[in-house]
């Protein structure tokens, strides 16, 4: 009995030993950057832009396909704030109820919009961008400050693995409408 509780003992001992001295496994660094540009749509009055930029800077292709819009991707997360509170986005606009109807079974890709391949190092071949009508997913039609970020998991389906790169902030500021005078 008692080197049953003497093994029992050191048994314990030993998986607390172990648990200890495991180590968790160090999530990669990130294969690319994100950067945005955007602004006044210069032809549509009062319709807004974001261009996201993604470059590869690791040592490898990077490969992604997918024929959502940038802010329906997996890991893709778009966080605008309007006067220092954060907004929703706007899920009574025709873009945003079409992509929410078809996103379980999304139309299949063809031609070139298939998906995108930046090559290793940064520079023309090395990066890719995306171009959001900003506008069509959140409310911007009220004048005041807009800080827009866009952030992207590494590895959307594994958060084990994942990291979070986020992009600059953007701001765009929409003007008071202008006073019509009387003709």
């Amino acid at each position: 009995m008692k080197k049953s509780a003497l093994y029992f003992l050191i048994l314990i001992f030993a998986m607390q030993t172990a648990t200890l001295c495991a180590q968790t496994p160090e999530k990669p660094k990130p294969r690319f950057t994100l950067t945005i540009s955007g602004g006044a749509d210069p032809y549509y009055k009062g319709m807004y832009y974001v261009s996201v930029i993604e470059t590869n800077i690791s040592n490898e292709v990077i490969r992604e396909g997918g024929c959502l819009p940038l802010a329906f991707r997996a890991g893709i997360s778009i966080s605008v704030v309007y006067n220092g509170v954060p907004l929703k986005m706007d899920e009574t606009t025709p873009s945003v109820i079409h992509l929410r109807k078809h996103q379980v079974h999304p139309v299949p890709c063809s031609g070139s919009i298939s998906g995108h391949e930046a090559q290793p190092g940064g520079g023309p071949e090395g990066a890719f961008e995306d171009n959001l009508m900003i506008s069509q997913y959140f409310d911007m039609s009220k004048p005041g400050t807009y800080e827009i970020t866009v952030s992207k998991e590494t590895f959307p389906g594994h958060p084990e693995k994942s990291i979070t790169v986020r992009s600059n902030t953007l701001t765009i500021v929409v003007p008071e409408p202008e006073a019509e005078t009387p003709q």
